[in-house]
């Protein structure tokens, strides 16, 4: 084999080393949106691919340790601005979140806007809201059509800013998780509505109770002077079981029935109008027979106790407005 000329082999290695050195073209950044961490898609990819029937685990998601400015923490894609329409923002609420296979409730402090305003196509609006949770540390949950909850109707009663049949509407969810908080966020885009989309976060708490606990001796004097008494019992969502904060109210219950041998009672459920009223009446039905059972479980004679529910039939207050709801949603003792 011949051997390469000296001057040949000089030019080969100096053309191999300015080669390398050679600056590449930078690849062209998304505009609609920021990168997401490494660490985050890692997580987002595990989340997804869980399996259908298990749904989202939120101990799945990592704690992260953002700088988190005011609540609702980010804001409306730049040409949008908040409507007149159904905007709400209340010091606690609930609100159903969907994960692709399950609701998951979530109450504590909540707000929602609707956004007006034209040019951000629905998943210009769920791209951009993944990053910015993203960017914080969190995950999405689930983006995709809405008519997937269309099996899951019986429990997700609060239909909100949702059209009453799902339809083409389309949804992202998205969760951040931080050691004294845990935040989620949807964006919501309706049917042949891309000029508005409306953004719900709630920051998970625990209801601070406000009311003061009715003694037994004041519940007597209600019932001799009006006949009935207003209770606000605290129930799981959509269940009949009642919550570990609410036995103080068990507890006068059964002191007021044991100090009055001779008072007997009608236990009676009542909701607000959200839902279907058949639903609200049996879901009212099952709570008032809970408070009953809760009673004979202390030594009350079943006897004394009639437990029926009169779902949203009976408002003491205006539903189109959360104070007043929250007035509705009662259980009343009845003298009989």
């Amino acid at each position: 084999m011949n051997s390469i000329p000296s001057s040949l082999g000089l030019f080969l290695i100096l053309a191999i080393i300015l080669s390398g050195c050679e600056k590449k073209d930078e690849p062209v950044k998304q505009q609609d949106a920021p990168p997401m961490a490494a660490s985050t898609v890692a997580v987002s990819a595990a989340l997804s691919a869980s399996t259908p029937d298990a749904g989202f685990d939120i101990n799945r998601v990592p704690v992260a340790n953002p700088q988190l400015g005011k609540f609702p923490y980010v804001g409306l894609i730049e040409g949008y601005q908040r409507g007149g329409g159904k905007n709400k923002d209340v010091a606690f609420d609930r609100y159903e979140f969907f994960d692709g296979a399950k609701i998951i409730p979530v109450e504590g402090r909540l707000t929602t806007i609707e956004a007006t305003g034209q040019g951000a196509s629905a998943y210009q609006v769920f791209k951009t809201y993944e990053a910015l949770v993203a960017d914080l540390g969190g995950v999405k949950v689930y983006a995709g059509k809405a008519e997937r909850m269309n099996a899951l109707r019986l429990a997700f009663n609060d239909m909100r800013h949702r059209s009453p049949v799902y339809d083409d509407d389309q949804m992202g969810s998205y969760v951040l998780r931080t050691p004294e908080k845990e935040i989620w966020f949807e964006a919501y885009v309706g049917q042949n509505r891309e000029e508005t989309y409306f953004l719900t976060v709630v920051e998970k708490q625990t209801l601070e109770i406000k009311a003061a606990l009715l003694p037994a001796e004041e519940m007597k004097r209600e019932l001799d002077v009006r006949g009935h008494v207003a209770l606000y019992i605290n129930f799981d969502f959509d269940k009949a079981d009642i919550r570990p904060e609410s036995q103080p109210i068990i507890d006068e219950i059964v002191k007021l029935l044991k100090n009055n041998p001779g008072l007997n009672l009608t236990v009676e459920g009542h909701t607000d109008n959200i839902g279907a009223p058949d639903y609200n009446r049996r879901l009212s039905d099952a709570r008032a027979r809970s408070v009953a059972a809760a009673l004979t479980a202390r030594a009350i004679v079943d006897s004394r106790l009639k437990a029926v529910g009169h779902g949203q039939d009976k408002p003491i207050a205006d539903n189109n407005a959360e104070e007043g709801r929250a007035k509705n949603r009662r259980v009343e003792l009845v003298k009989m």
